[in-house]
């Protein structure tokens, strides 16, 4: 049945539910006495190629740069102790120049509703005051104590936007069939939904270098479009690369923007960033200055910092941060969410206080997105209950004062938040009178959502159910999640069968295989189903096959198998994993047609 089927245990309504008659959490309420509201791609390489260029002057000069790529390299293979993550893949994968190996995705999103609020609230918001700095700076002041602030980003100009210095005269068609393609290509990208694999497959079919055969303005259609996903991976990476590669072999300028976001494809397409896609980034990083000749922006280096801070290589974080200050460059509201991160993996819960209060001082504007960024850090930093605190404060300001909703599609809140930095980078650089700067800013904050979203509640149910093992808390969030009117991230069912499997398998634990089972049938009808942001891949499968192996035996453990392998058409790479995983977990009599005993608890 659906995770969240609505069962109301008090009185003989019918259960309502989209995909069975079962509700997971009919069996992780047992402590609420009340009704509940329910709730494999081929590998590429990135190529080094000399470029045929004249190379523009950096900032930098060669020598100065050299020295600071070799201190990225050596840092980036340092620290390994700070390296501590909770994602479910083991092993880093080495890095070569010739690709960059093959590894799947763990993490699962899924689009969210509205945030439902009493009618009482919203005519609050109307008429309620401007809401001020000192109340979102209020929102993470839970035990702060104060330390010494860091050192104000000197005052920038705004990047000028790189013009592509040669012309590039489009070759024509040499058959109907290539004309027929291109003119189907650019109307695909009129439609920014379009499918990305129809627009790739349609690209694939015209003669290589294939971006020869199409003008300069459908080329920067073409990769703008394919820049923008919900969910980076390394097919949605490859697609972007290989034409890079060929805008390369055509001789065809790549524009700042394009470099930027081939660093981020490189650097995060998977769930979990290692020394791999460090170095991967780091490459495509130093190809864009040293050989290209394209000097990086400010949006560089927030995403080298950001991709350094998630791999736990904290030194050539502060080394991108030195350089960004350097090179006078903004810290956008981007890059300070991305700070608190960083002290969030650092264990300073004090640093992630101090960050969020600088990004207000700022005058960028707080929405939901920013205050999702404070409780994972907060999480992170070990203070959960200062991440609680964070939560409650986010409701209560939402029904008191706002009353807006977060978006719902995640291209609207990819626009939002493109909007609200544009905002705040254009009132600091205005000459308009203080007042009506304040007054400007003051508007843009109350139309602001500061509401919980669906990845609000994900990040505490993860906390919950992987760290704490509290299921009790985890049911009280799932409920909630639903009388809210939002649908869950995918993620939770990874968090859940994670739960079982670290707080499973022991007497009196409220992790049992009964409520496992019903986890179980939810996940495999959200399968059925096709529910958004609901799949399976090698961490869910991993996480699974250890549940079961946990709480119900070998002999489950292999039935549950079976139901993924039915459903399940990994790469190679991917089912000799998971088939590993398997063979740790089960006695090789089993394989046999051995018996034995089910270990059921």
């Amino acid at each position: 049945m659906s995770l969240f089927g609505t069962l109301d245990r008090s009185t003989s309504s019918p259960v309502v539910s989209k995909i069975g008659s079962r509700s997971l959490l009919a069996f992780l309420c047992l402590a609420l006495a009340s009704p509940i509201a329910t709730i494999q791609p081929q590998r590429r390489s990135f190529h080094q190629r000399t470029s045929k260029r004249p190379v523009k002057p950096v900032l930098a000069s060669p020598p100065h740069m050299d020295n600071i790529f070799i201190q990225a390299l050596v840092r980036a293979g340092s620290c390994h102790q700070h390296a501590q993550y909770t994602s479910a893949w083991k092993g880093a994968t080495p890095f070569s120049t010739a690709h960059h190996k093959s590894r799947r995705k763990g993490n699962i999103q899924d689009r969210t509703r509205g945030f439902r609020t009493e009618k009482a609230g919203r005519n609050t918001a109307e008429g309620s005051a401007e809401i001020s700095q000192e109340e979102f700076k209020s929102l993470v002041d839970y035990y702060y104590t104060a330390s010494a602030p860091l050192e104000p980003a000197p005052e920038i100009k705004l990047d000028e936007i790189w013009q592509v210095e040669k012309s590039h005269e489009p070759w024509p068609p040499g058959e109907e069939h290539d004309r027929y393609v291109i003119q189907r290509l650019c109307s695909l990208l009129e439609d920014e939904e379009s499918p990305h694999e129809e627009i790739f497959s349609y690209y694939q079919q015209l003669p290589y270098p294939r971006v020869s055969y199409l003008t300069l303005p459908t080329i920067r259609l073409l990769l703008h479009h394919l820049a923008i996903v919900e969910r980076r991976d390394e097919v949605s990476m490859q697609r972007y690369l290989s034409i890079l590669d060929n805008m390369k072999a055509a001789n065809i300028s790549i524009t700042k923007s394009e470099w930027s976001t081939a660093i981020t494809f490189a650097g995060r397409c998977l769930n979990r960033v290692t020394q791999a896609e460090v170095k991967s980034a780091l490459y495509i990083w130093r190809e864009m200055e040293q050989e290209a000749g394209v000097e990086g922006t400010y949006v560089t280096f927030n995403i080298l910092f950001d991709i350094a801070v998630r791999a736990g290589k904290f030194q050539l974080a502060e080394m991108f941060m030195k350089e960004m200050e350097a090179r006078n460059l903004r810290f956008s509201r981007y890059f300070r969410t991305s700070l608190m991160l960083y002290h969030g993996r650092r264990q300073d819960g004090d640093g992630v206080r101090r960050a969020y209060r600088e990004l207000v001082e700022a005058g960028e504007i707080v929405d939901t997105a920013v205050m999702n960024a404070v409780i994972a850090s907060l999480i992170r930093a070990g203070e959960p209950a200062a991440a609680e605190h964070v939560f409650a404060r986010m409701k209560a300001l939402h029904a008191a004062k706002t009353g807006t909703l977060p978006p719902r599609p995640w291209r609207a809140a990819r626009k939002l938040g493109k909007r609200l930095d544009s905002a705040a980078r254009r009132l600091s650089a205005s000459t308009l009178p203080a007042p009506a700067v304040a007054a400007e800013r003051a508007r843009l904050q109350r139309g602001s959502p500061i509401a919980p979203n669906a990845q609000t509640f994900s990040l505490l149910v993860r906390h919950h159910a992987v760290v704490a093992g509290d299921l009790d808390r985890v049911t009280e969030l799932l409920a909630e999640l639903r009388g809210a009117g939002l649908t869950h991230d995918g993620t939770v069912f990874l968090a859940l069968l994670a739960g079982f499997e670290g707080f499973g398998g022991v007497r009196y634990s409220s992790w049992t295989r009964a409520r496992l089972e019903d986890v179980w049938a939810d996940f495999l009808a959200a399968l059925d189903a096709r529910l958004q942001g609901v799949y399976l891949s090698r961490a869910i499968v991993a996480a699974a096959l250890r549940a079961f192996a946990k709480c119900a035996g070998p002999v489950r453990t292999l039935l549950a198998w079976e139901e993924m392998r039915r459903r399940w058409e990994p790469g190679a790479e991917e089912l000799e994993g998971a088939v590993r995983v398997l063979r740790r977990l089960v006695p090789e009599s089993y394989f046999r047609g051995g018996e034995g005993d089910d270990g059921a608890t």
